[in-house]
């Protein structure tokens, strides 16, 4: 089942900003994804929440929008948690070598604070 994109910025509440994502990140998709994490990730910001627990593919174009954030991330020293716990998605981290770099994958939020990765 195919569920409508969407992006929801969370700024206020958590310790840090978290993008919270749902439905496909695709071709189609990445621009608006883009423009969240822009928003996301002001000069203040040196890390950041992505949450694709409710996200059922990511294409080579999303990737490729992530990895732009996480790349200007890195050049202050800034992380990615990314929380999701299906493993196409997980695996899709893990081949592109995301996870080698400032890209930290984790189960549930929760985890997070803890600093458990998996």
């Amino acid at each position: 089942m195919i569920t409508d994109f969407s992006v929801n910025i969370n700024t206020e509440e958590e310790a840090m900003p978290a993008v919270e994502v749902r439905g496909e990140i695709d071709v189609y998709t990445s621009p608006d994804l883009r423009r969240a994490l822009e928003k996301a990730v002001d000069e203040d910001v040196s890390a950041f929440i992505l949450d694709l627990e409710n996200v059922q593919y990511i294409d080579s174009t999303g990737l490729g929008t992530i990895a732009y954030t996480a790349q200007h991330l890195q050049e202050r020293n800034g992380t990615v948690f990314v929380v999701c716990k299906k493993p196409q998605i997980k695996k899709i981290f893990d081949v592109s070598g995301l996870l080698q770099k400032n890209v930290k994958m984790f189960d549930s939020k929760e985890l997070i604070e803890g600093g458990v990765g998996v």
